[in-house]
């Protein structure tokens, strides 16, 4: 069996998949040990292939300028920082089998950054048994968001993305809206999420579309969708044939479009074209070409330092949530165990990185609820 190994530089070519099949063992607490001075060991099992790859690889070069940038440093409080990183592609069966893999064999401190929805359940099977923390869940989904002691979130949730735009629709008018979902856990939640926030809005104008993953569905969907006349679009069908889909509907349709956080993704836009053009996206972090705000321009000299990684809304949220983590480990100390770590997150009340600030209690783990809507002009997002 090929075995994840260790990197005090975690670039994304190095990220590890696990290969073969993984017994699924009983873990404890006592999983876990080790000696002032070793590094801290620190874990993700995500999409990193695949259909909904796009943004956790991006994040994932975040990360990475966060931890070299804490490393070149000399670590915390001379701890360097390692990441174990291992691709489940989104399957949740698979990401269980990472996690039980990062906690046994490579004796992780904590969980981080794992994602997106599917990824995060599968592992949480595993971490609470061994009752593990898992801190920023690369995901807004409001499944994740009941009260968990061991899950900390960094972003806002898709409820909060959806009730941003809602009211964003409300007060221009734009009420009757074409809302395209695939027949997933992903898109039934987020249209349920919308549907939520249009009635606290009284819009009872828009419509949704059930959108069948092949050819011929996605054309009856947008056939479907031209009759129906809307005034806005939003498109909640994420993955391989989210991006066709939302092609063929921009190209009859040239009503203003919508999307939540999720196509902040410089590649996803890329992938769109001339689609993606016009497009009001909801962000949960701060505009990071904003050189202004301190934690954007310590985020971008820190992206600089890995070289050919592009500035971008998905890579500067993984840079903040490792800012995130690497302060919760510094509070904790030199030889922490994992309830000390979960009590230094408890401290953050609040934790202000320089213009983004997240905050914590023993009974709050949502961290933020920050959003902001943007504008993709076909080149960068305006506010």
């Amino acid at each position: 069996m090929n075995q994840p190994t260790p990197s005090t530089l975690p670039l994304l070519d190095r990220r590890r998949l696990l290969q073969g099949t993984a017994a699924l063992a009983t873990l404890g607490p006592s999983a876990w040990a080790h000696a002032q001075g070793d590094a801290w060991r620190i874990g993700q099992t995500a999409a990193l292939t695949g259909p909904l790859a796009f943004p956790f690889v991006e994040m994932n070069k975040g990360i990475a300028a966060a931890f070299k940038e804490v490393n070149d440093r000399g670590g915390i409080d001379g701890r360097p920082v390692e990441f174990f990183s291992l691709d489940d592609a989104g399957a949740p069966e698979k990401a269980a089998e990472n996690t039980a893999t990062l906690l046994k064999k490579d004796q992780v401190f904590t969980m981080f950054a794992c994602g997106g929805t599917t990824s995060v359940m599968g592992a949480l099977k595993v971490l609470a048994e061994a009752k593990v923390p898992l801190l920023a869940p690369a995901t807004g989904s409001d499944a994740l968001r009941p009260f968990n002691p061991l899950v900390f979130h960094t972003r806002a949730s898709y409820a909060q993305e959806l009730a941003k735009i809602a009211r964003q629709l409300s007060s221009t008018g734009f009420t009757k809206m074409a809302v395209g979902y695939f027949d997933n856990p992903f898109g039934k939640a987020t249209l349920a999420a919308f549907e939520a926030a249009a009635r606290a809005t009284n819009n009872t104008q828009w419509k949704p579309f059930l959108v069948q993953e092949t050819p011929e569905g996605i054309e009856k969907a947008v056939q479907e969708i031209v009759q129906f006349q809307p005034n806005a679009l939003m498109s909640l069908a994420i993955g391989a044939s989210g991006i066709p889909f939302y092609k063929s509907l921009r190209q009859r349709i040239k009503a203003p479009a919508f999307s939540i956080s999720f196509l902040g993704s410089r590649p996803l836009l890329a992938a769109l074209g001339e689609a993606a053009a016009g497009i009001t996206v909801a962000q949960v972090v701060p505009n990071p070409t904003n050189p202004a705000i301190p934690v954007v321009k310590a985020y971008q000299e820190a992206i600089k330092k890995l070289g050919n990684v592009d500035i971008g809304y998905s890579s500067f949220e993984g840079y903040v949530n490792a800012r995130i983590l690497i302060e919760a480990l510094r509070r904790a100390g030199r030889a922490a165990s994992r309830e000390k770590f979960i009590e230094a997150l408890h401290s953050m009340r609040p934790y202000d990185l320089g213009g983004f600030e997240v905050r914590y209690g023993p009974n709050d783990h949502d961290g933020t609820d920050f959003v902001e809507l943007t504008y993709f002009n076909g080149e960068r997002f305006r506010r």
